[in-house]
């Protein structure tokens, strides 16, 4: 699998999933009822877990290898069902089922990301056709071991239209004992006919409290103010709090943060020193940590200015900041500095637009806002 930086929803290689009890819920529903319906639509926000709990759900097939009811098995109200009774999606930690699946050796299942360009070595920026015409061949062969097939679609919202398409033809003729998992990040996105043929499993952000108890098992050593931080930027995304702390992005927010107090007068070499920093090639994902969290602040100063919600702080002091800057420019300002600044970084990766001078355009529209 080829890495991708930007993706915070890849699927990793561990098996816990946390706070999702509602949608496992859901599917064990199905399975119980011998109804496992063969596409299901798993949505919520990046680094929510949705790759992980998708490989928990092809994990569970694979070993159980739970029935499905046919026409046969059904009486003439369809009621006549034997029942199942699983509990849970979890295997035992040796399960030999789910060590094959773990290391790449299990013939059941197969997954579609975005693949590498042969001509150009990257990573495609759409899943295409081609990646989704190899589910037809892994369909059409022999179910491994008499039991399941899954294929994992991550992430479905990154397929083009054709990818789109093949992928509707599939759900509408799937074979027999075969599931679609479709991680979507943004399910607006999708062909109304493809969520049309899927169940939902919507995962929701977790809880603040459960998301800190998962970052202090994961990260015992790290400073109490600095999981809070990165628990509160990552808004119940574990992944996304796992992104934070690997990549720095603490220190990043810390930096943007300096820089932002400064206003109205700014800090200019201090800027550009961030940028220069951010802008390299070799810093993609942590220039995209730095625009995200640069537009995440500017939404809730908007925010914090027309209705009064206050936001918990991720550093101290950082409402009443945001209060203090958003004195300084009217509200049409403010929405006209997210159009242009929105703009700009669209506009930047359409055409690879030099990085720093991006992050220092950033700024320079900020202050031309509050200086206005």
């Amino acid at each position: 699998m080829a890495e991708d930086p930007e993706n915070t929803d890849q699927i990793p290689p561990t098996r816990n999933v946390v706070g999702h009890d509602a949608a496992e819920g859901l599917f064990l529903d199905a399975v119980n009822q011998q109804r496992i319906h063969h596409g299901w639509l798993i949505t919520g926000p990046k680094g929510i877990g949705k790759a992980t709990f998708a490989m928990r759900i092809a994990r569970f097939l694979l070993s159980r290898n739970p029935g499905i009811a046919t026409t046969a098995d059904q009486g003439l109200f369809g009621d006549d069902l034997p029942a199942l009774d699983y509990e849970t999606l979890s295997l035992d930690e040796d399960d030999p089922v789910a060590r094959r699946i773990e290391s790449g050796g299990h013939g059941g299942l197969s997954v579609v990301q975005r693949s590498v360009n042969d001509t150009t070595g990257k990573l495609r920026k759409d899943i295409v056709i081609s990646d989704i015409r190899k589910l037809s061949s892994f369909f059409s062969q022999t179910a491994s071991e008499g039991g399941w097939r899954v294929a994992i679609i991550d992430a479905a919202d990154e397929m083009n239209t054709s990818a789109a398409n093949a992928l509707l033809k599939l759900l509408e003729e799937p074979p027999e004992k075969s599931i679609l998992l479709l991680v979507a990040h943004s399910p607006g996105r999708l062909l109304p006919t493809l969520k049309s043929r899927c169940r939902q499993l919507p995962l929701l952000p977790l809880p603040s409290e459960s998301l800190r108890a998962v970052l202090s098992a994961r990260y015992p050593d790290l400073p109490a103010d600095d999981l809070a931080a990165a628990a509160a930027m990552a808004a119940g995304a574990p992944g996304k709090a796992v992104e934070l702390i690997g990549r720095s992005g603490l220190d990043i927010y810390r930096q943007l943060a300096t820089v932002l107090a400064s206003t109205p007068t700014f800090d200019m070499p201090q800027i550009h020193a961030l940028a220069a920093k951010l802008g390299s090639v070799k810093a993609d994902a942590d220039y995209r940590i730095f625009i995200e969290m640069f537009l995440g602040w500017l939404q809730r100063l908007i925010r914090q200015q027309v209705s009064g919600d206050v936001a918990p702080d991720i550093m101290a002091g950082e409402s009443d900041q945001i209060s203090r800057i958003s004195a300084l420019a009217r509200v049409d300002q403010w929405l006209d500095l997210w159009d242009k600044v929105s703009h700009l970084i669209a506009r930047a990766d359409a055409v690879n637009l030099d990085r720093k001078q991006v992050i220092v355009s950033l700024f320079a529209s900020l202050k031309a806002t509050v200086k206005a």
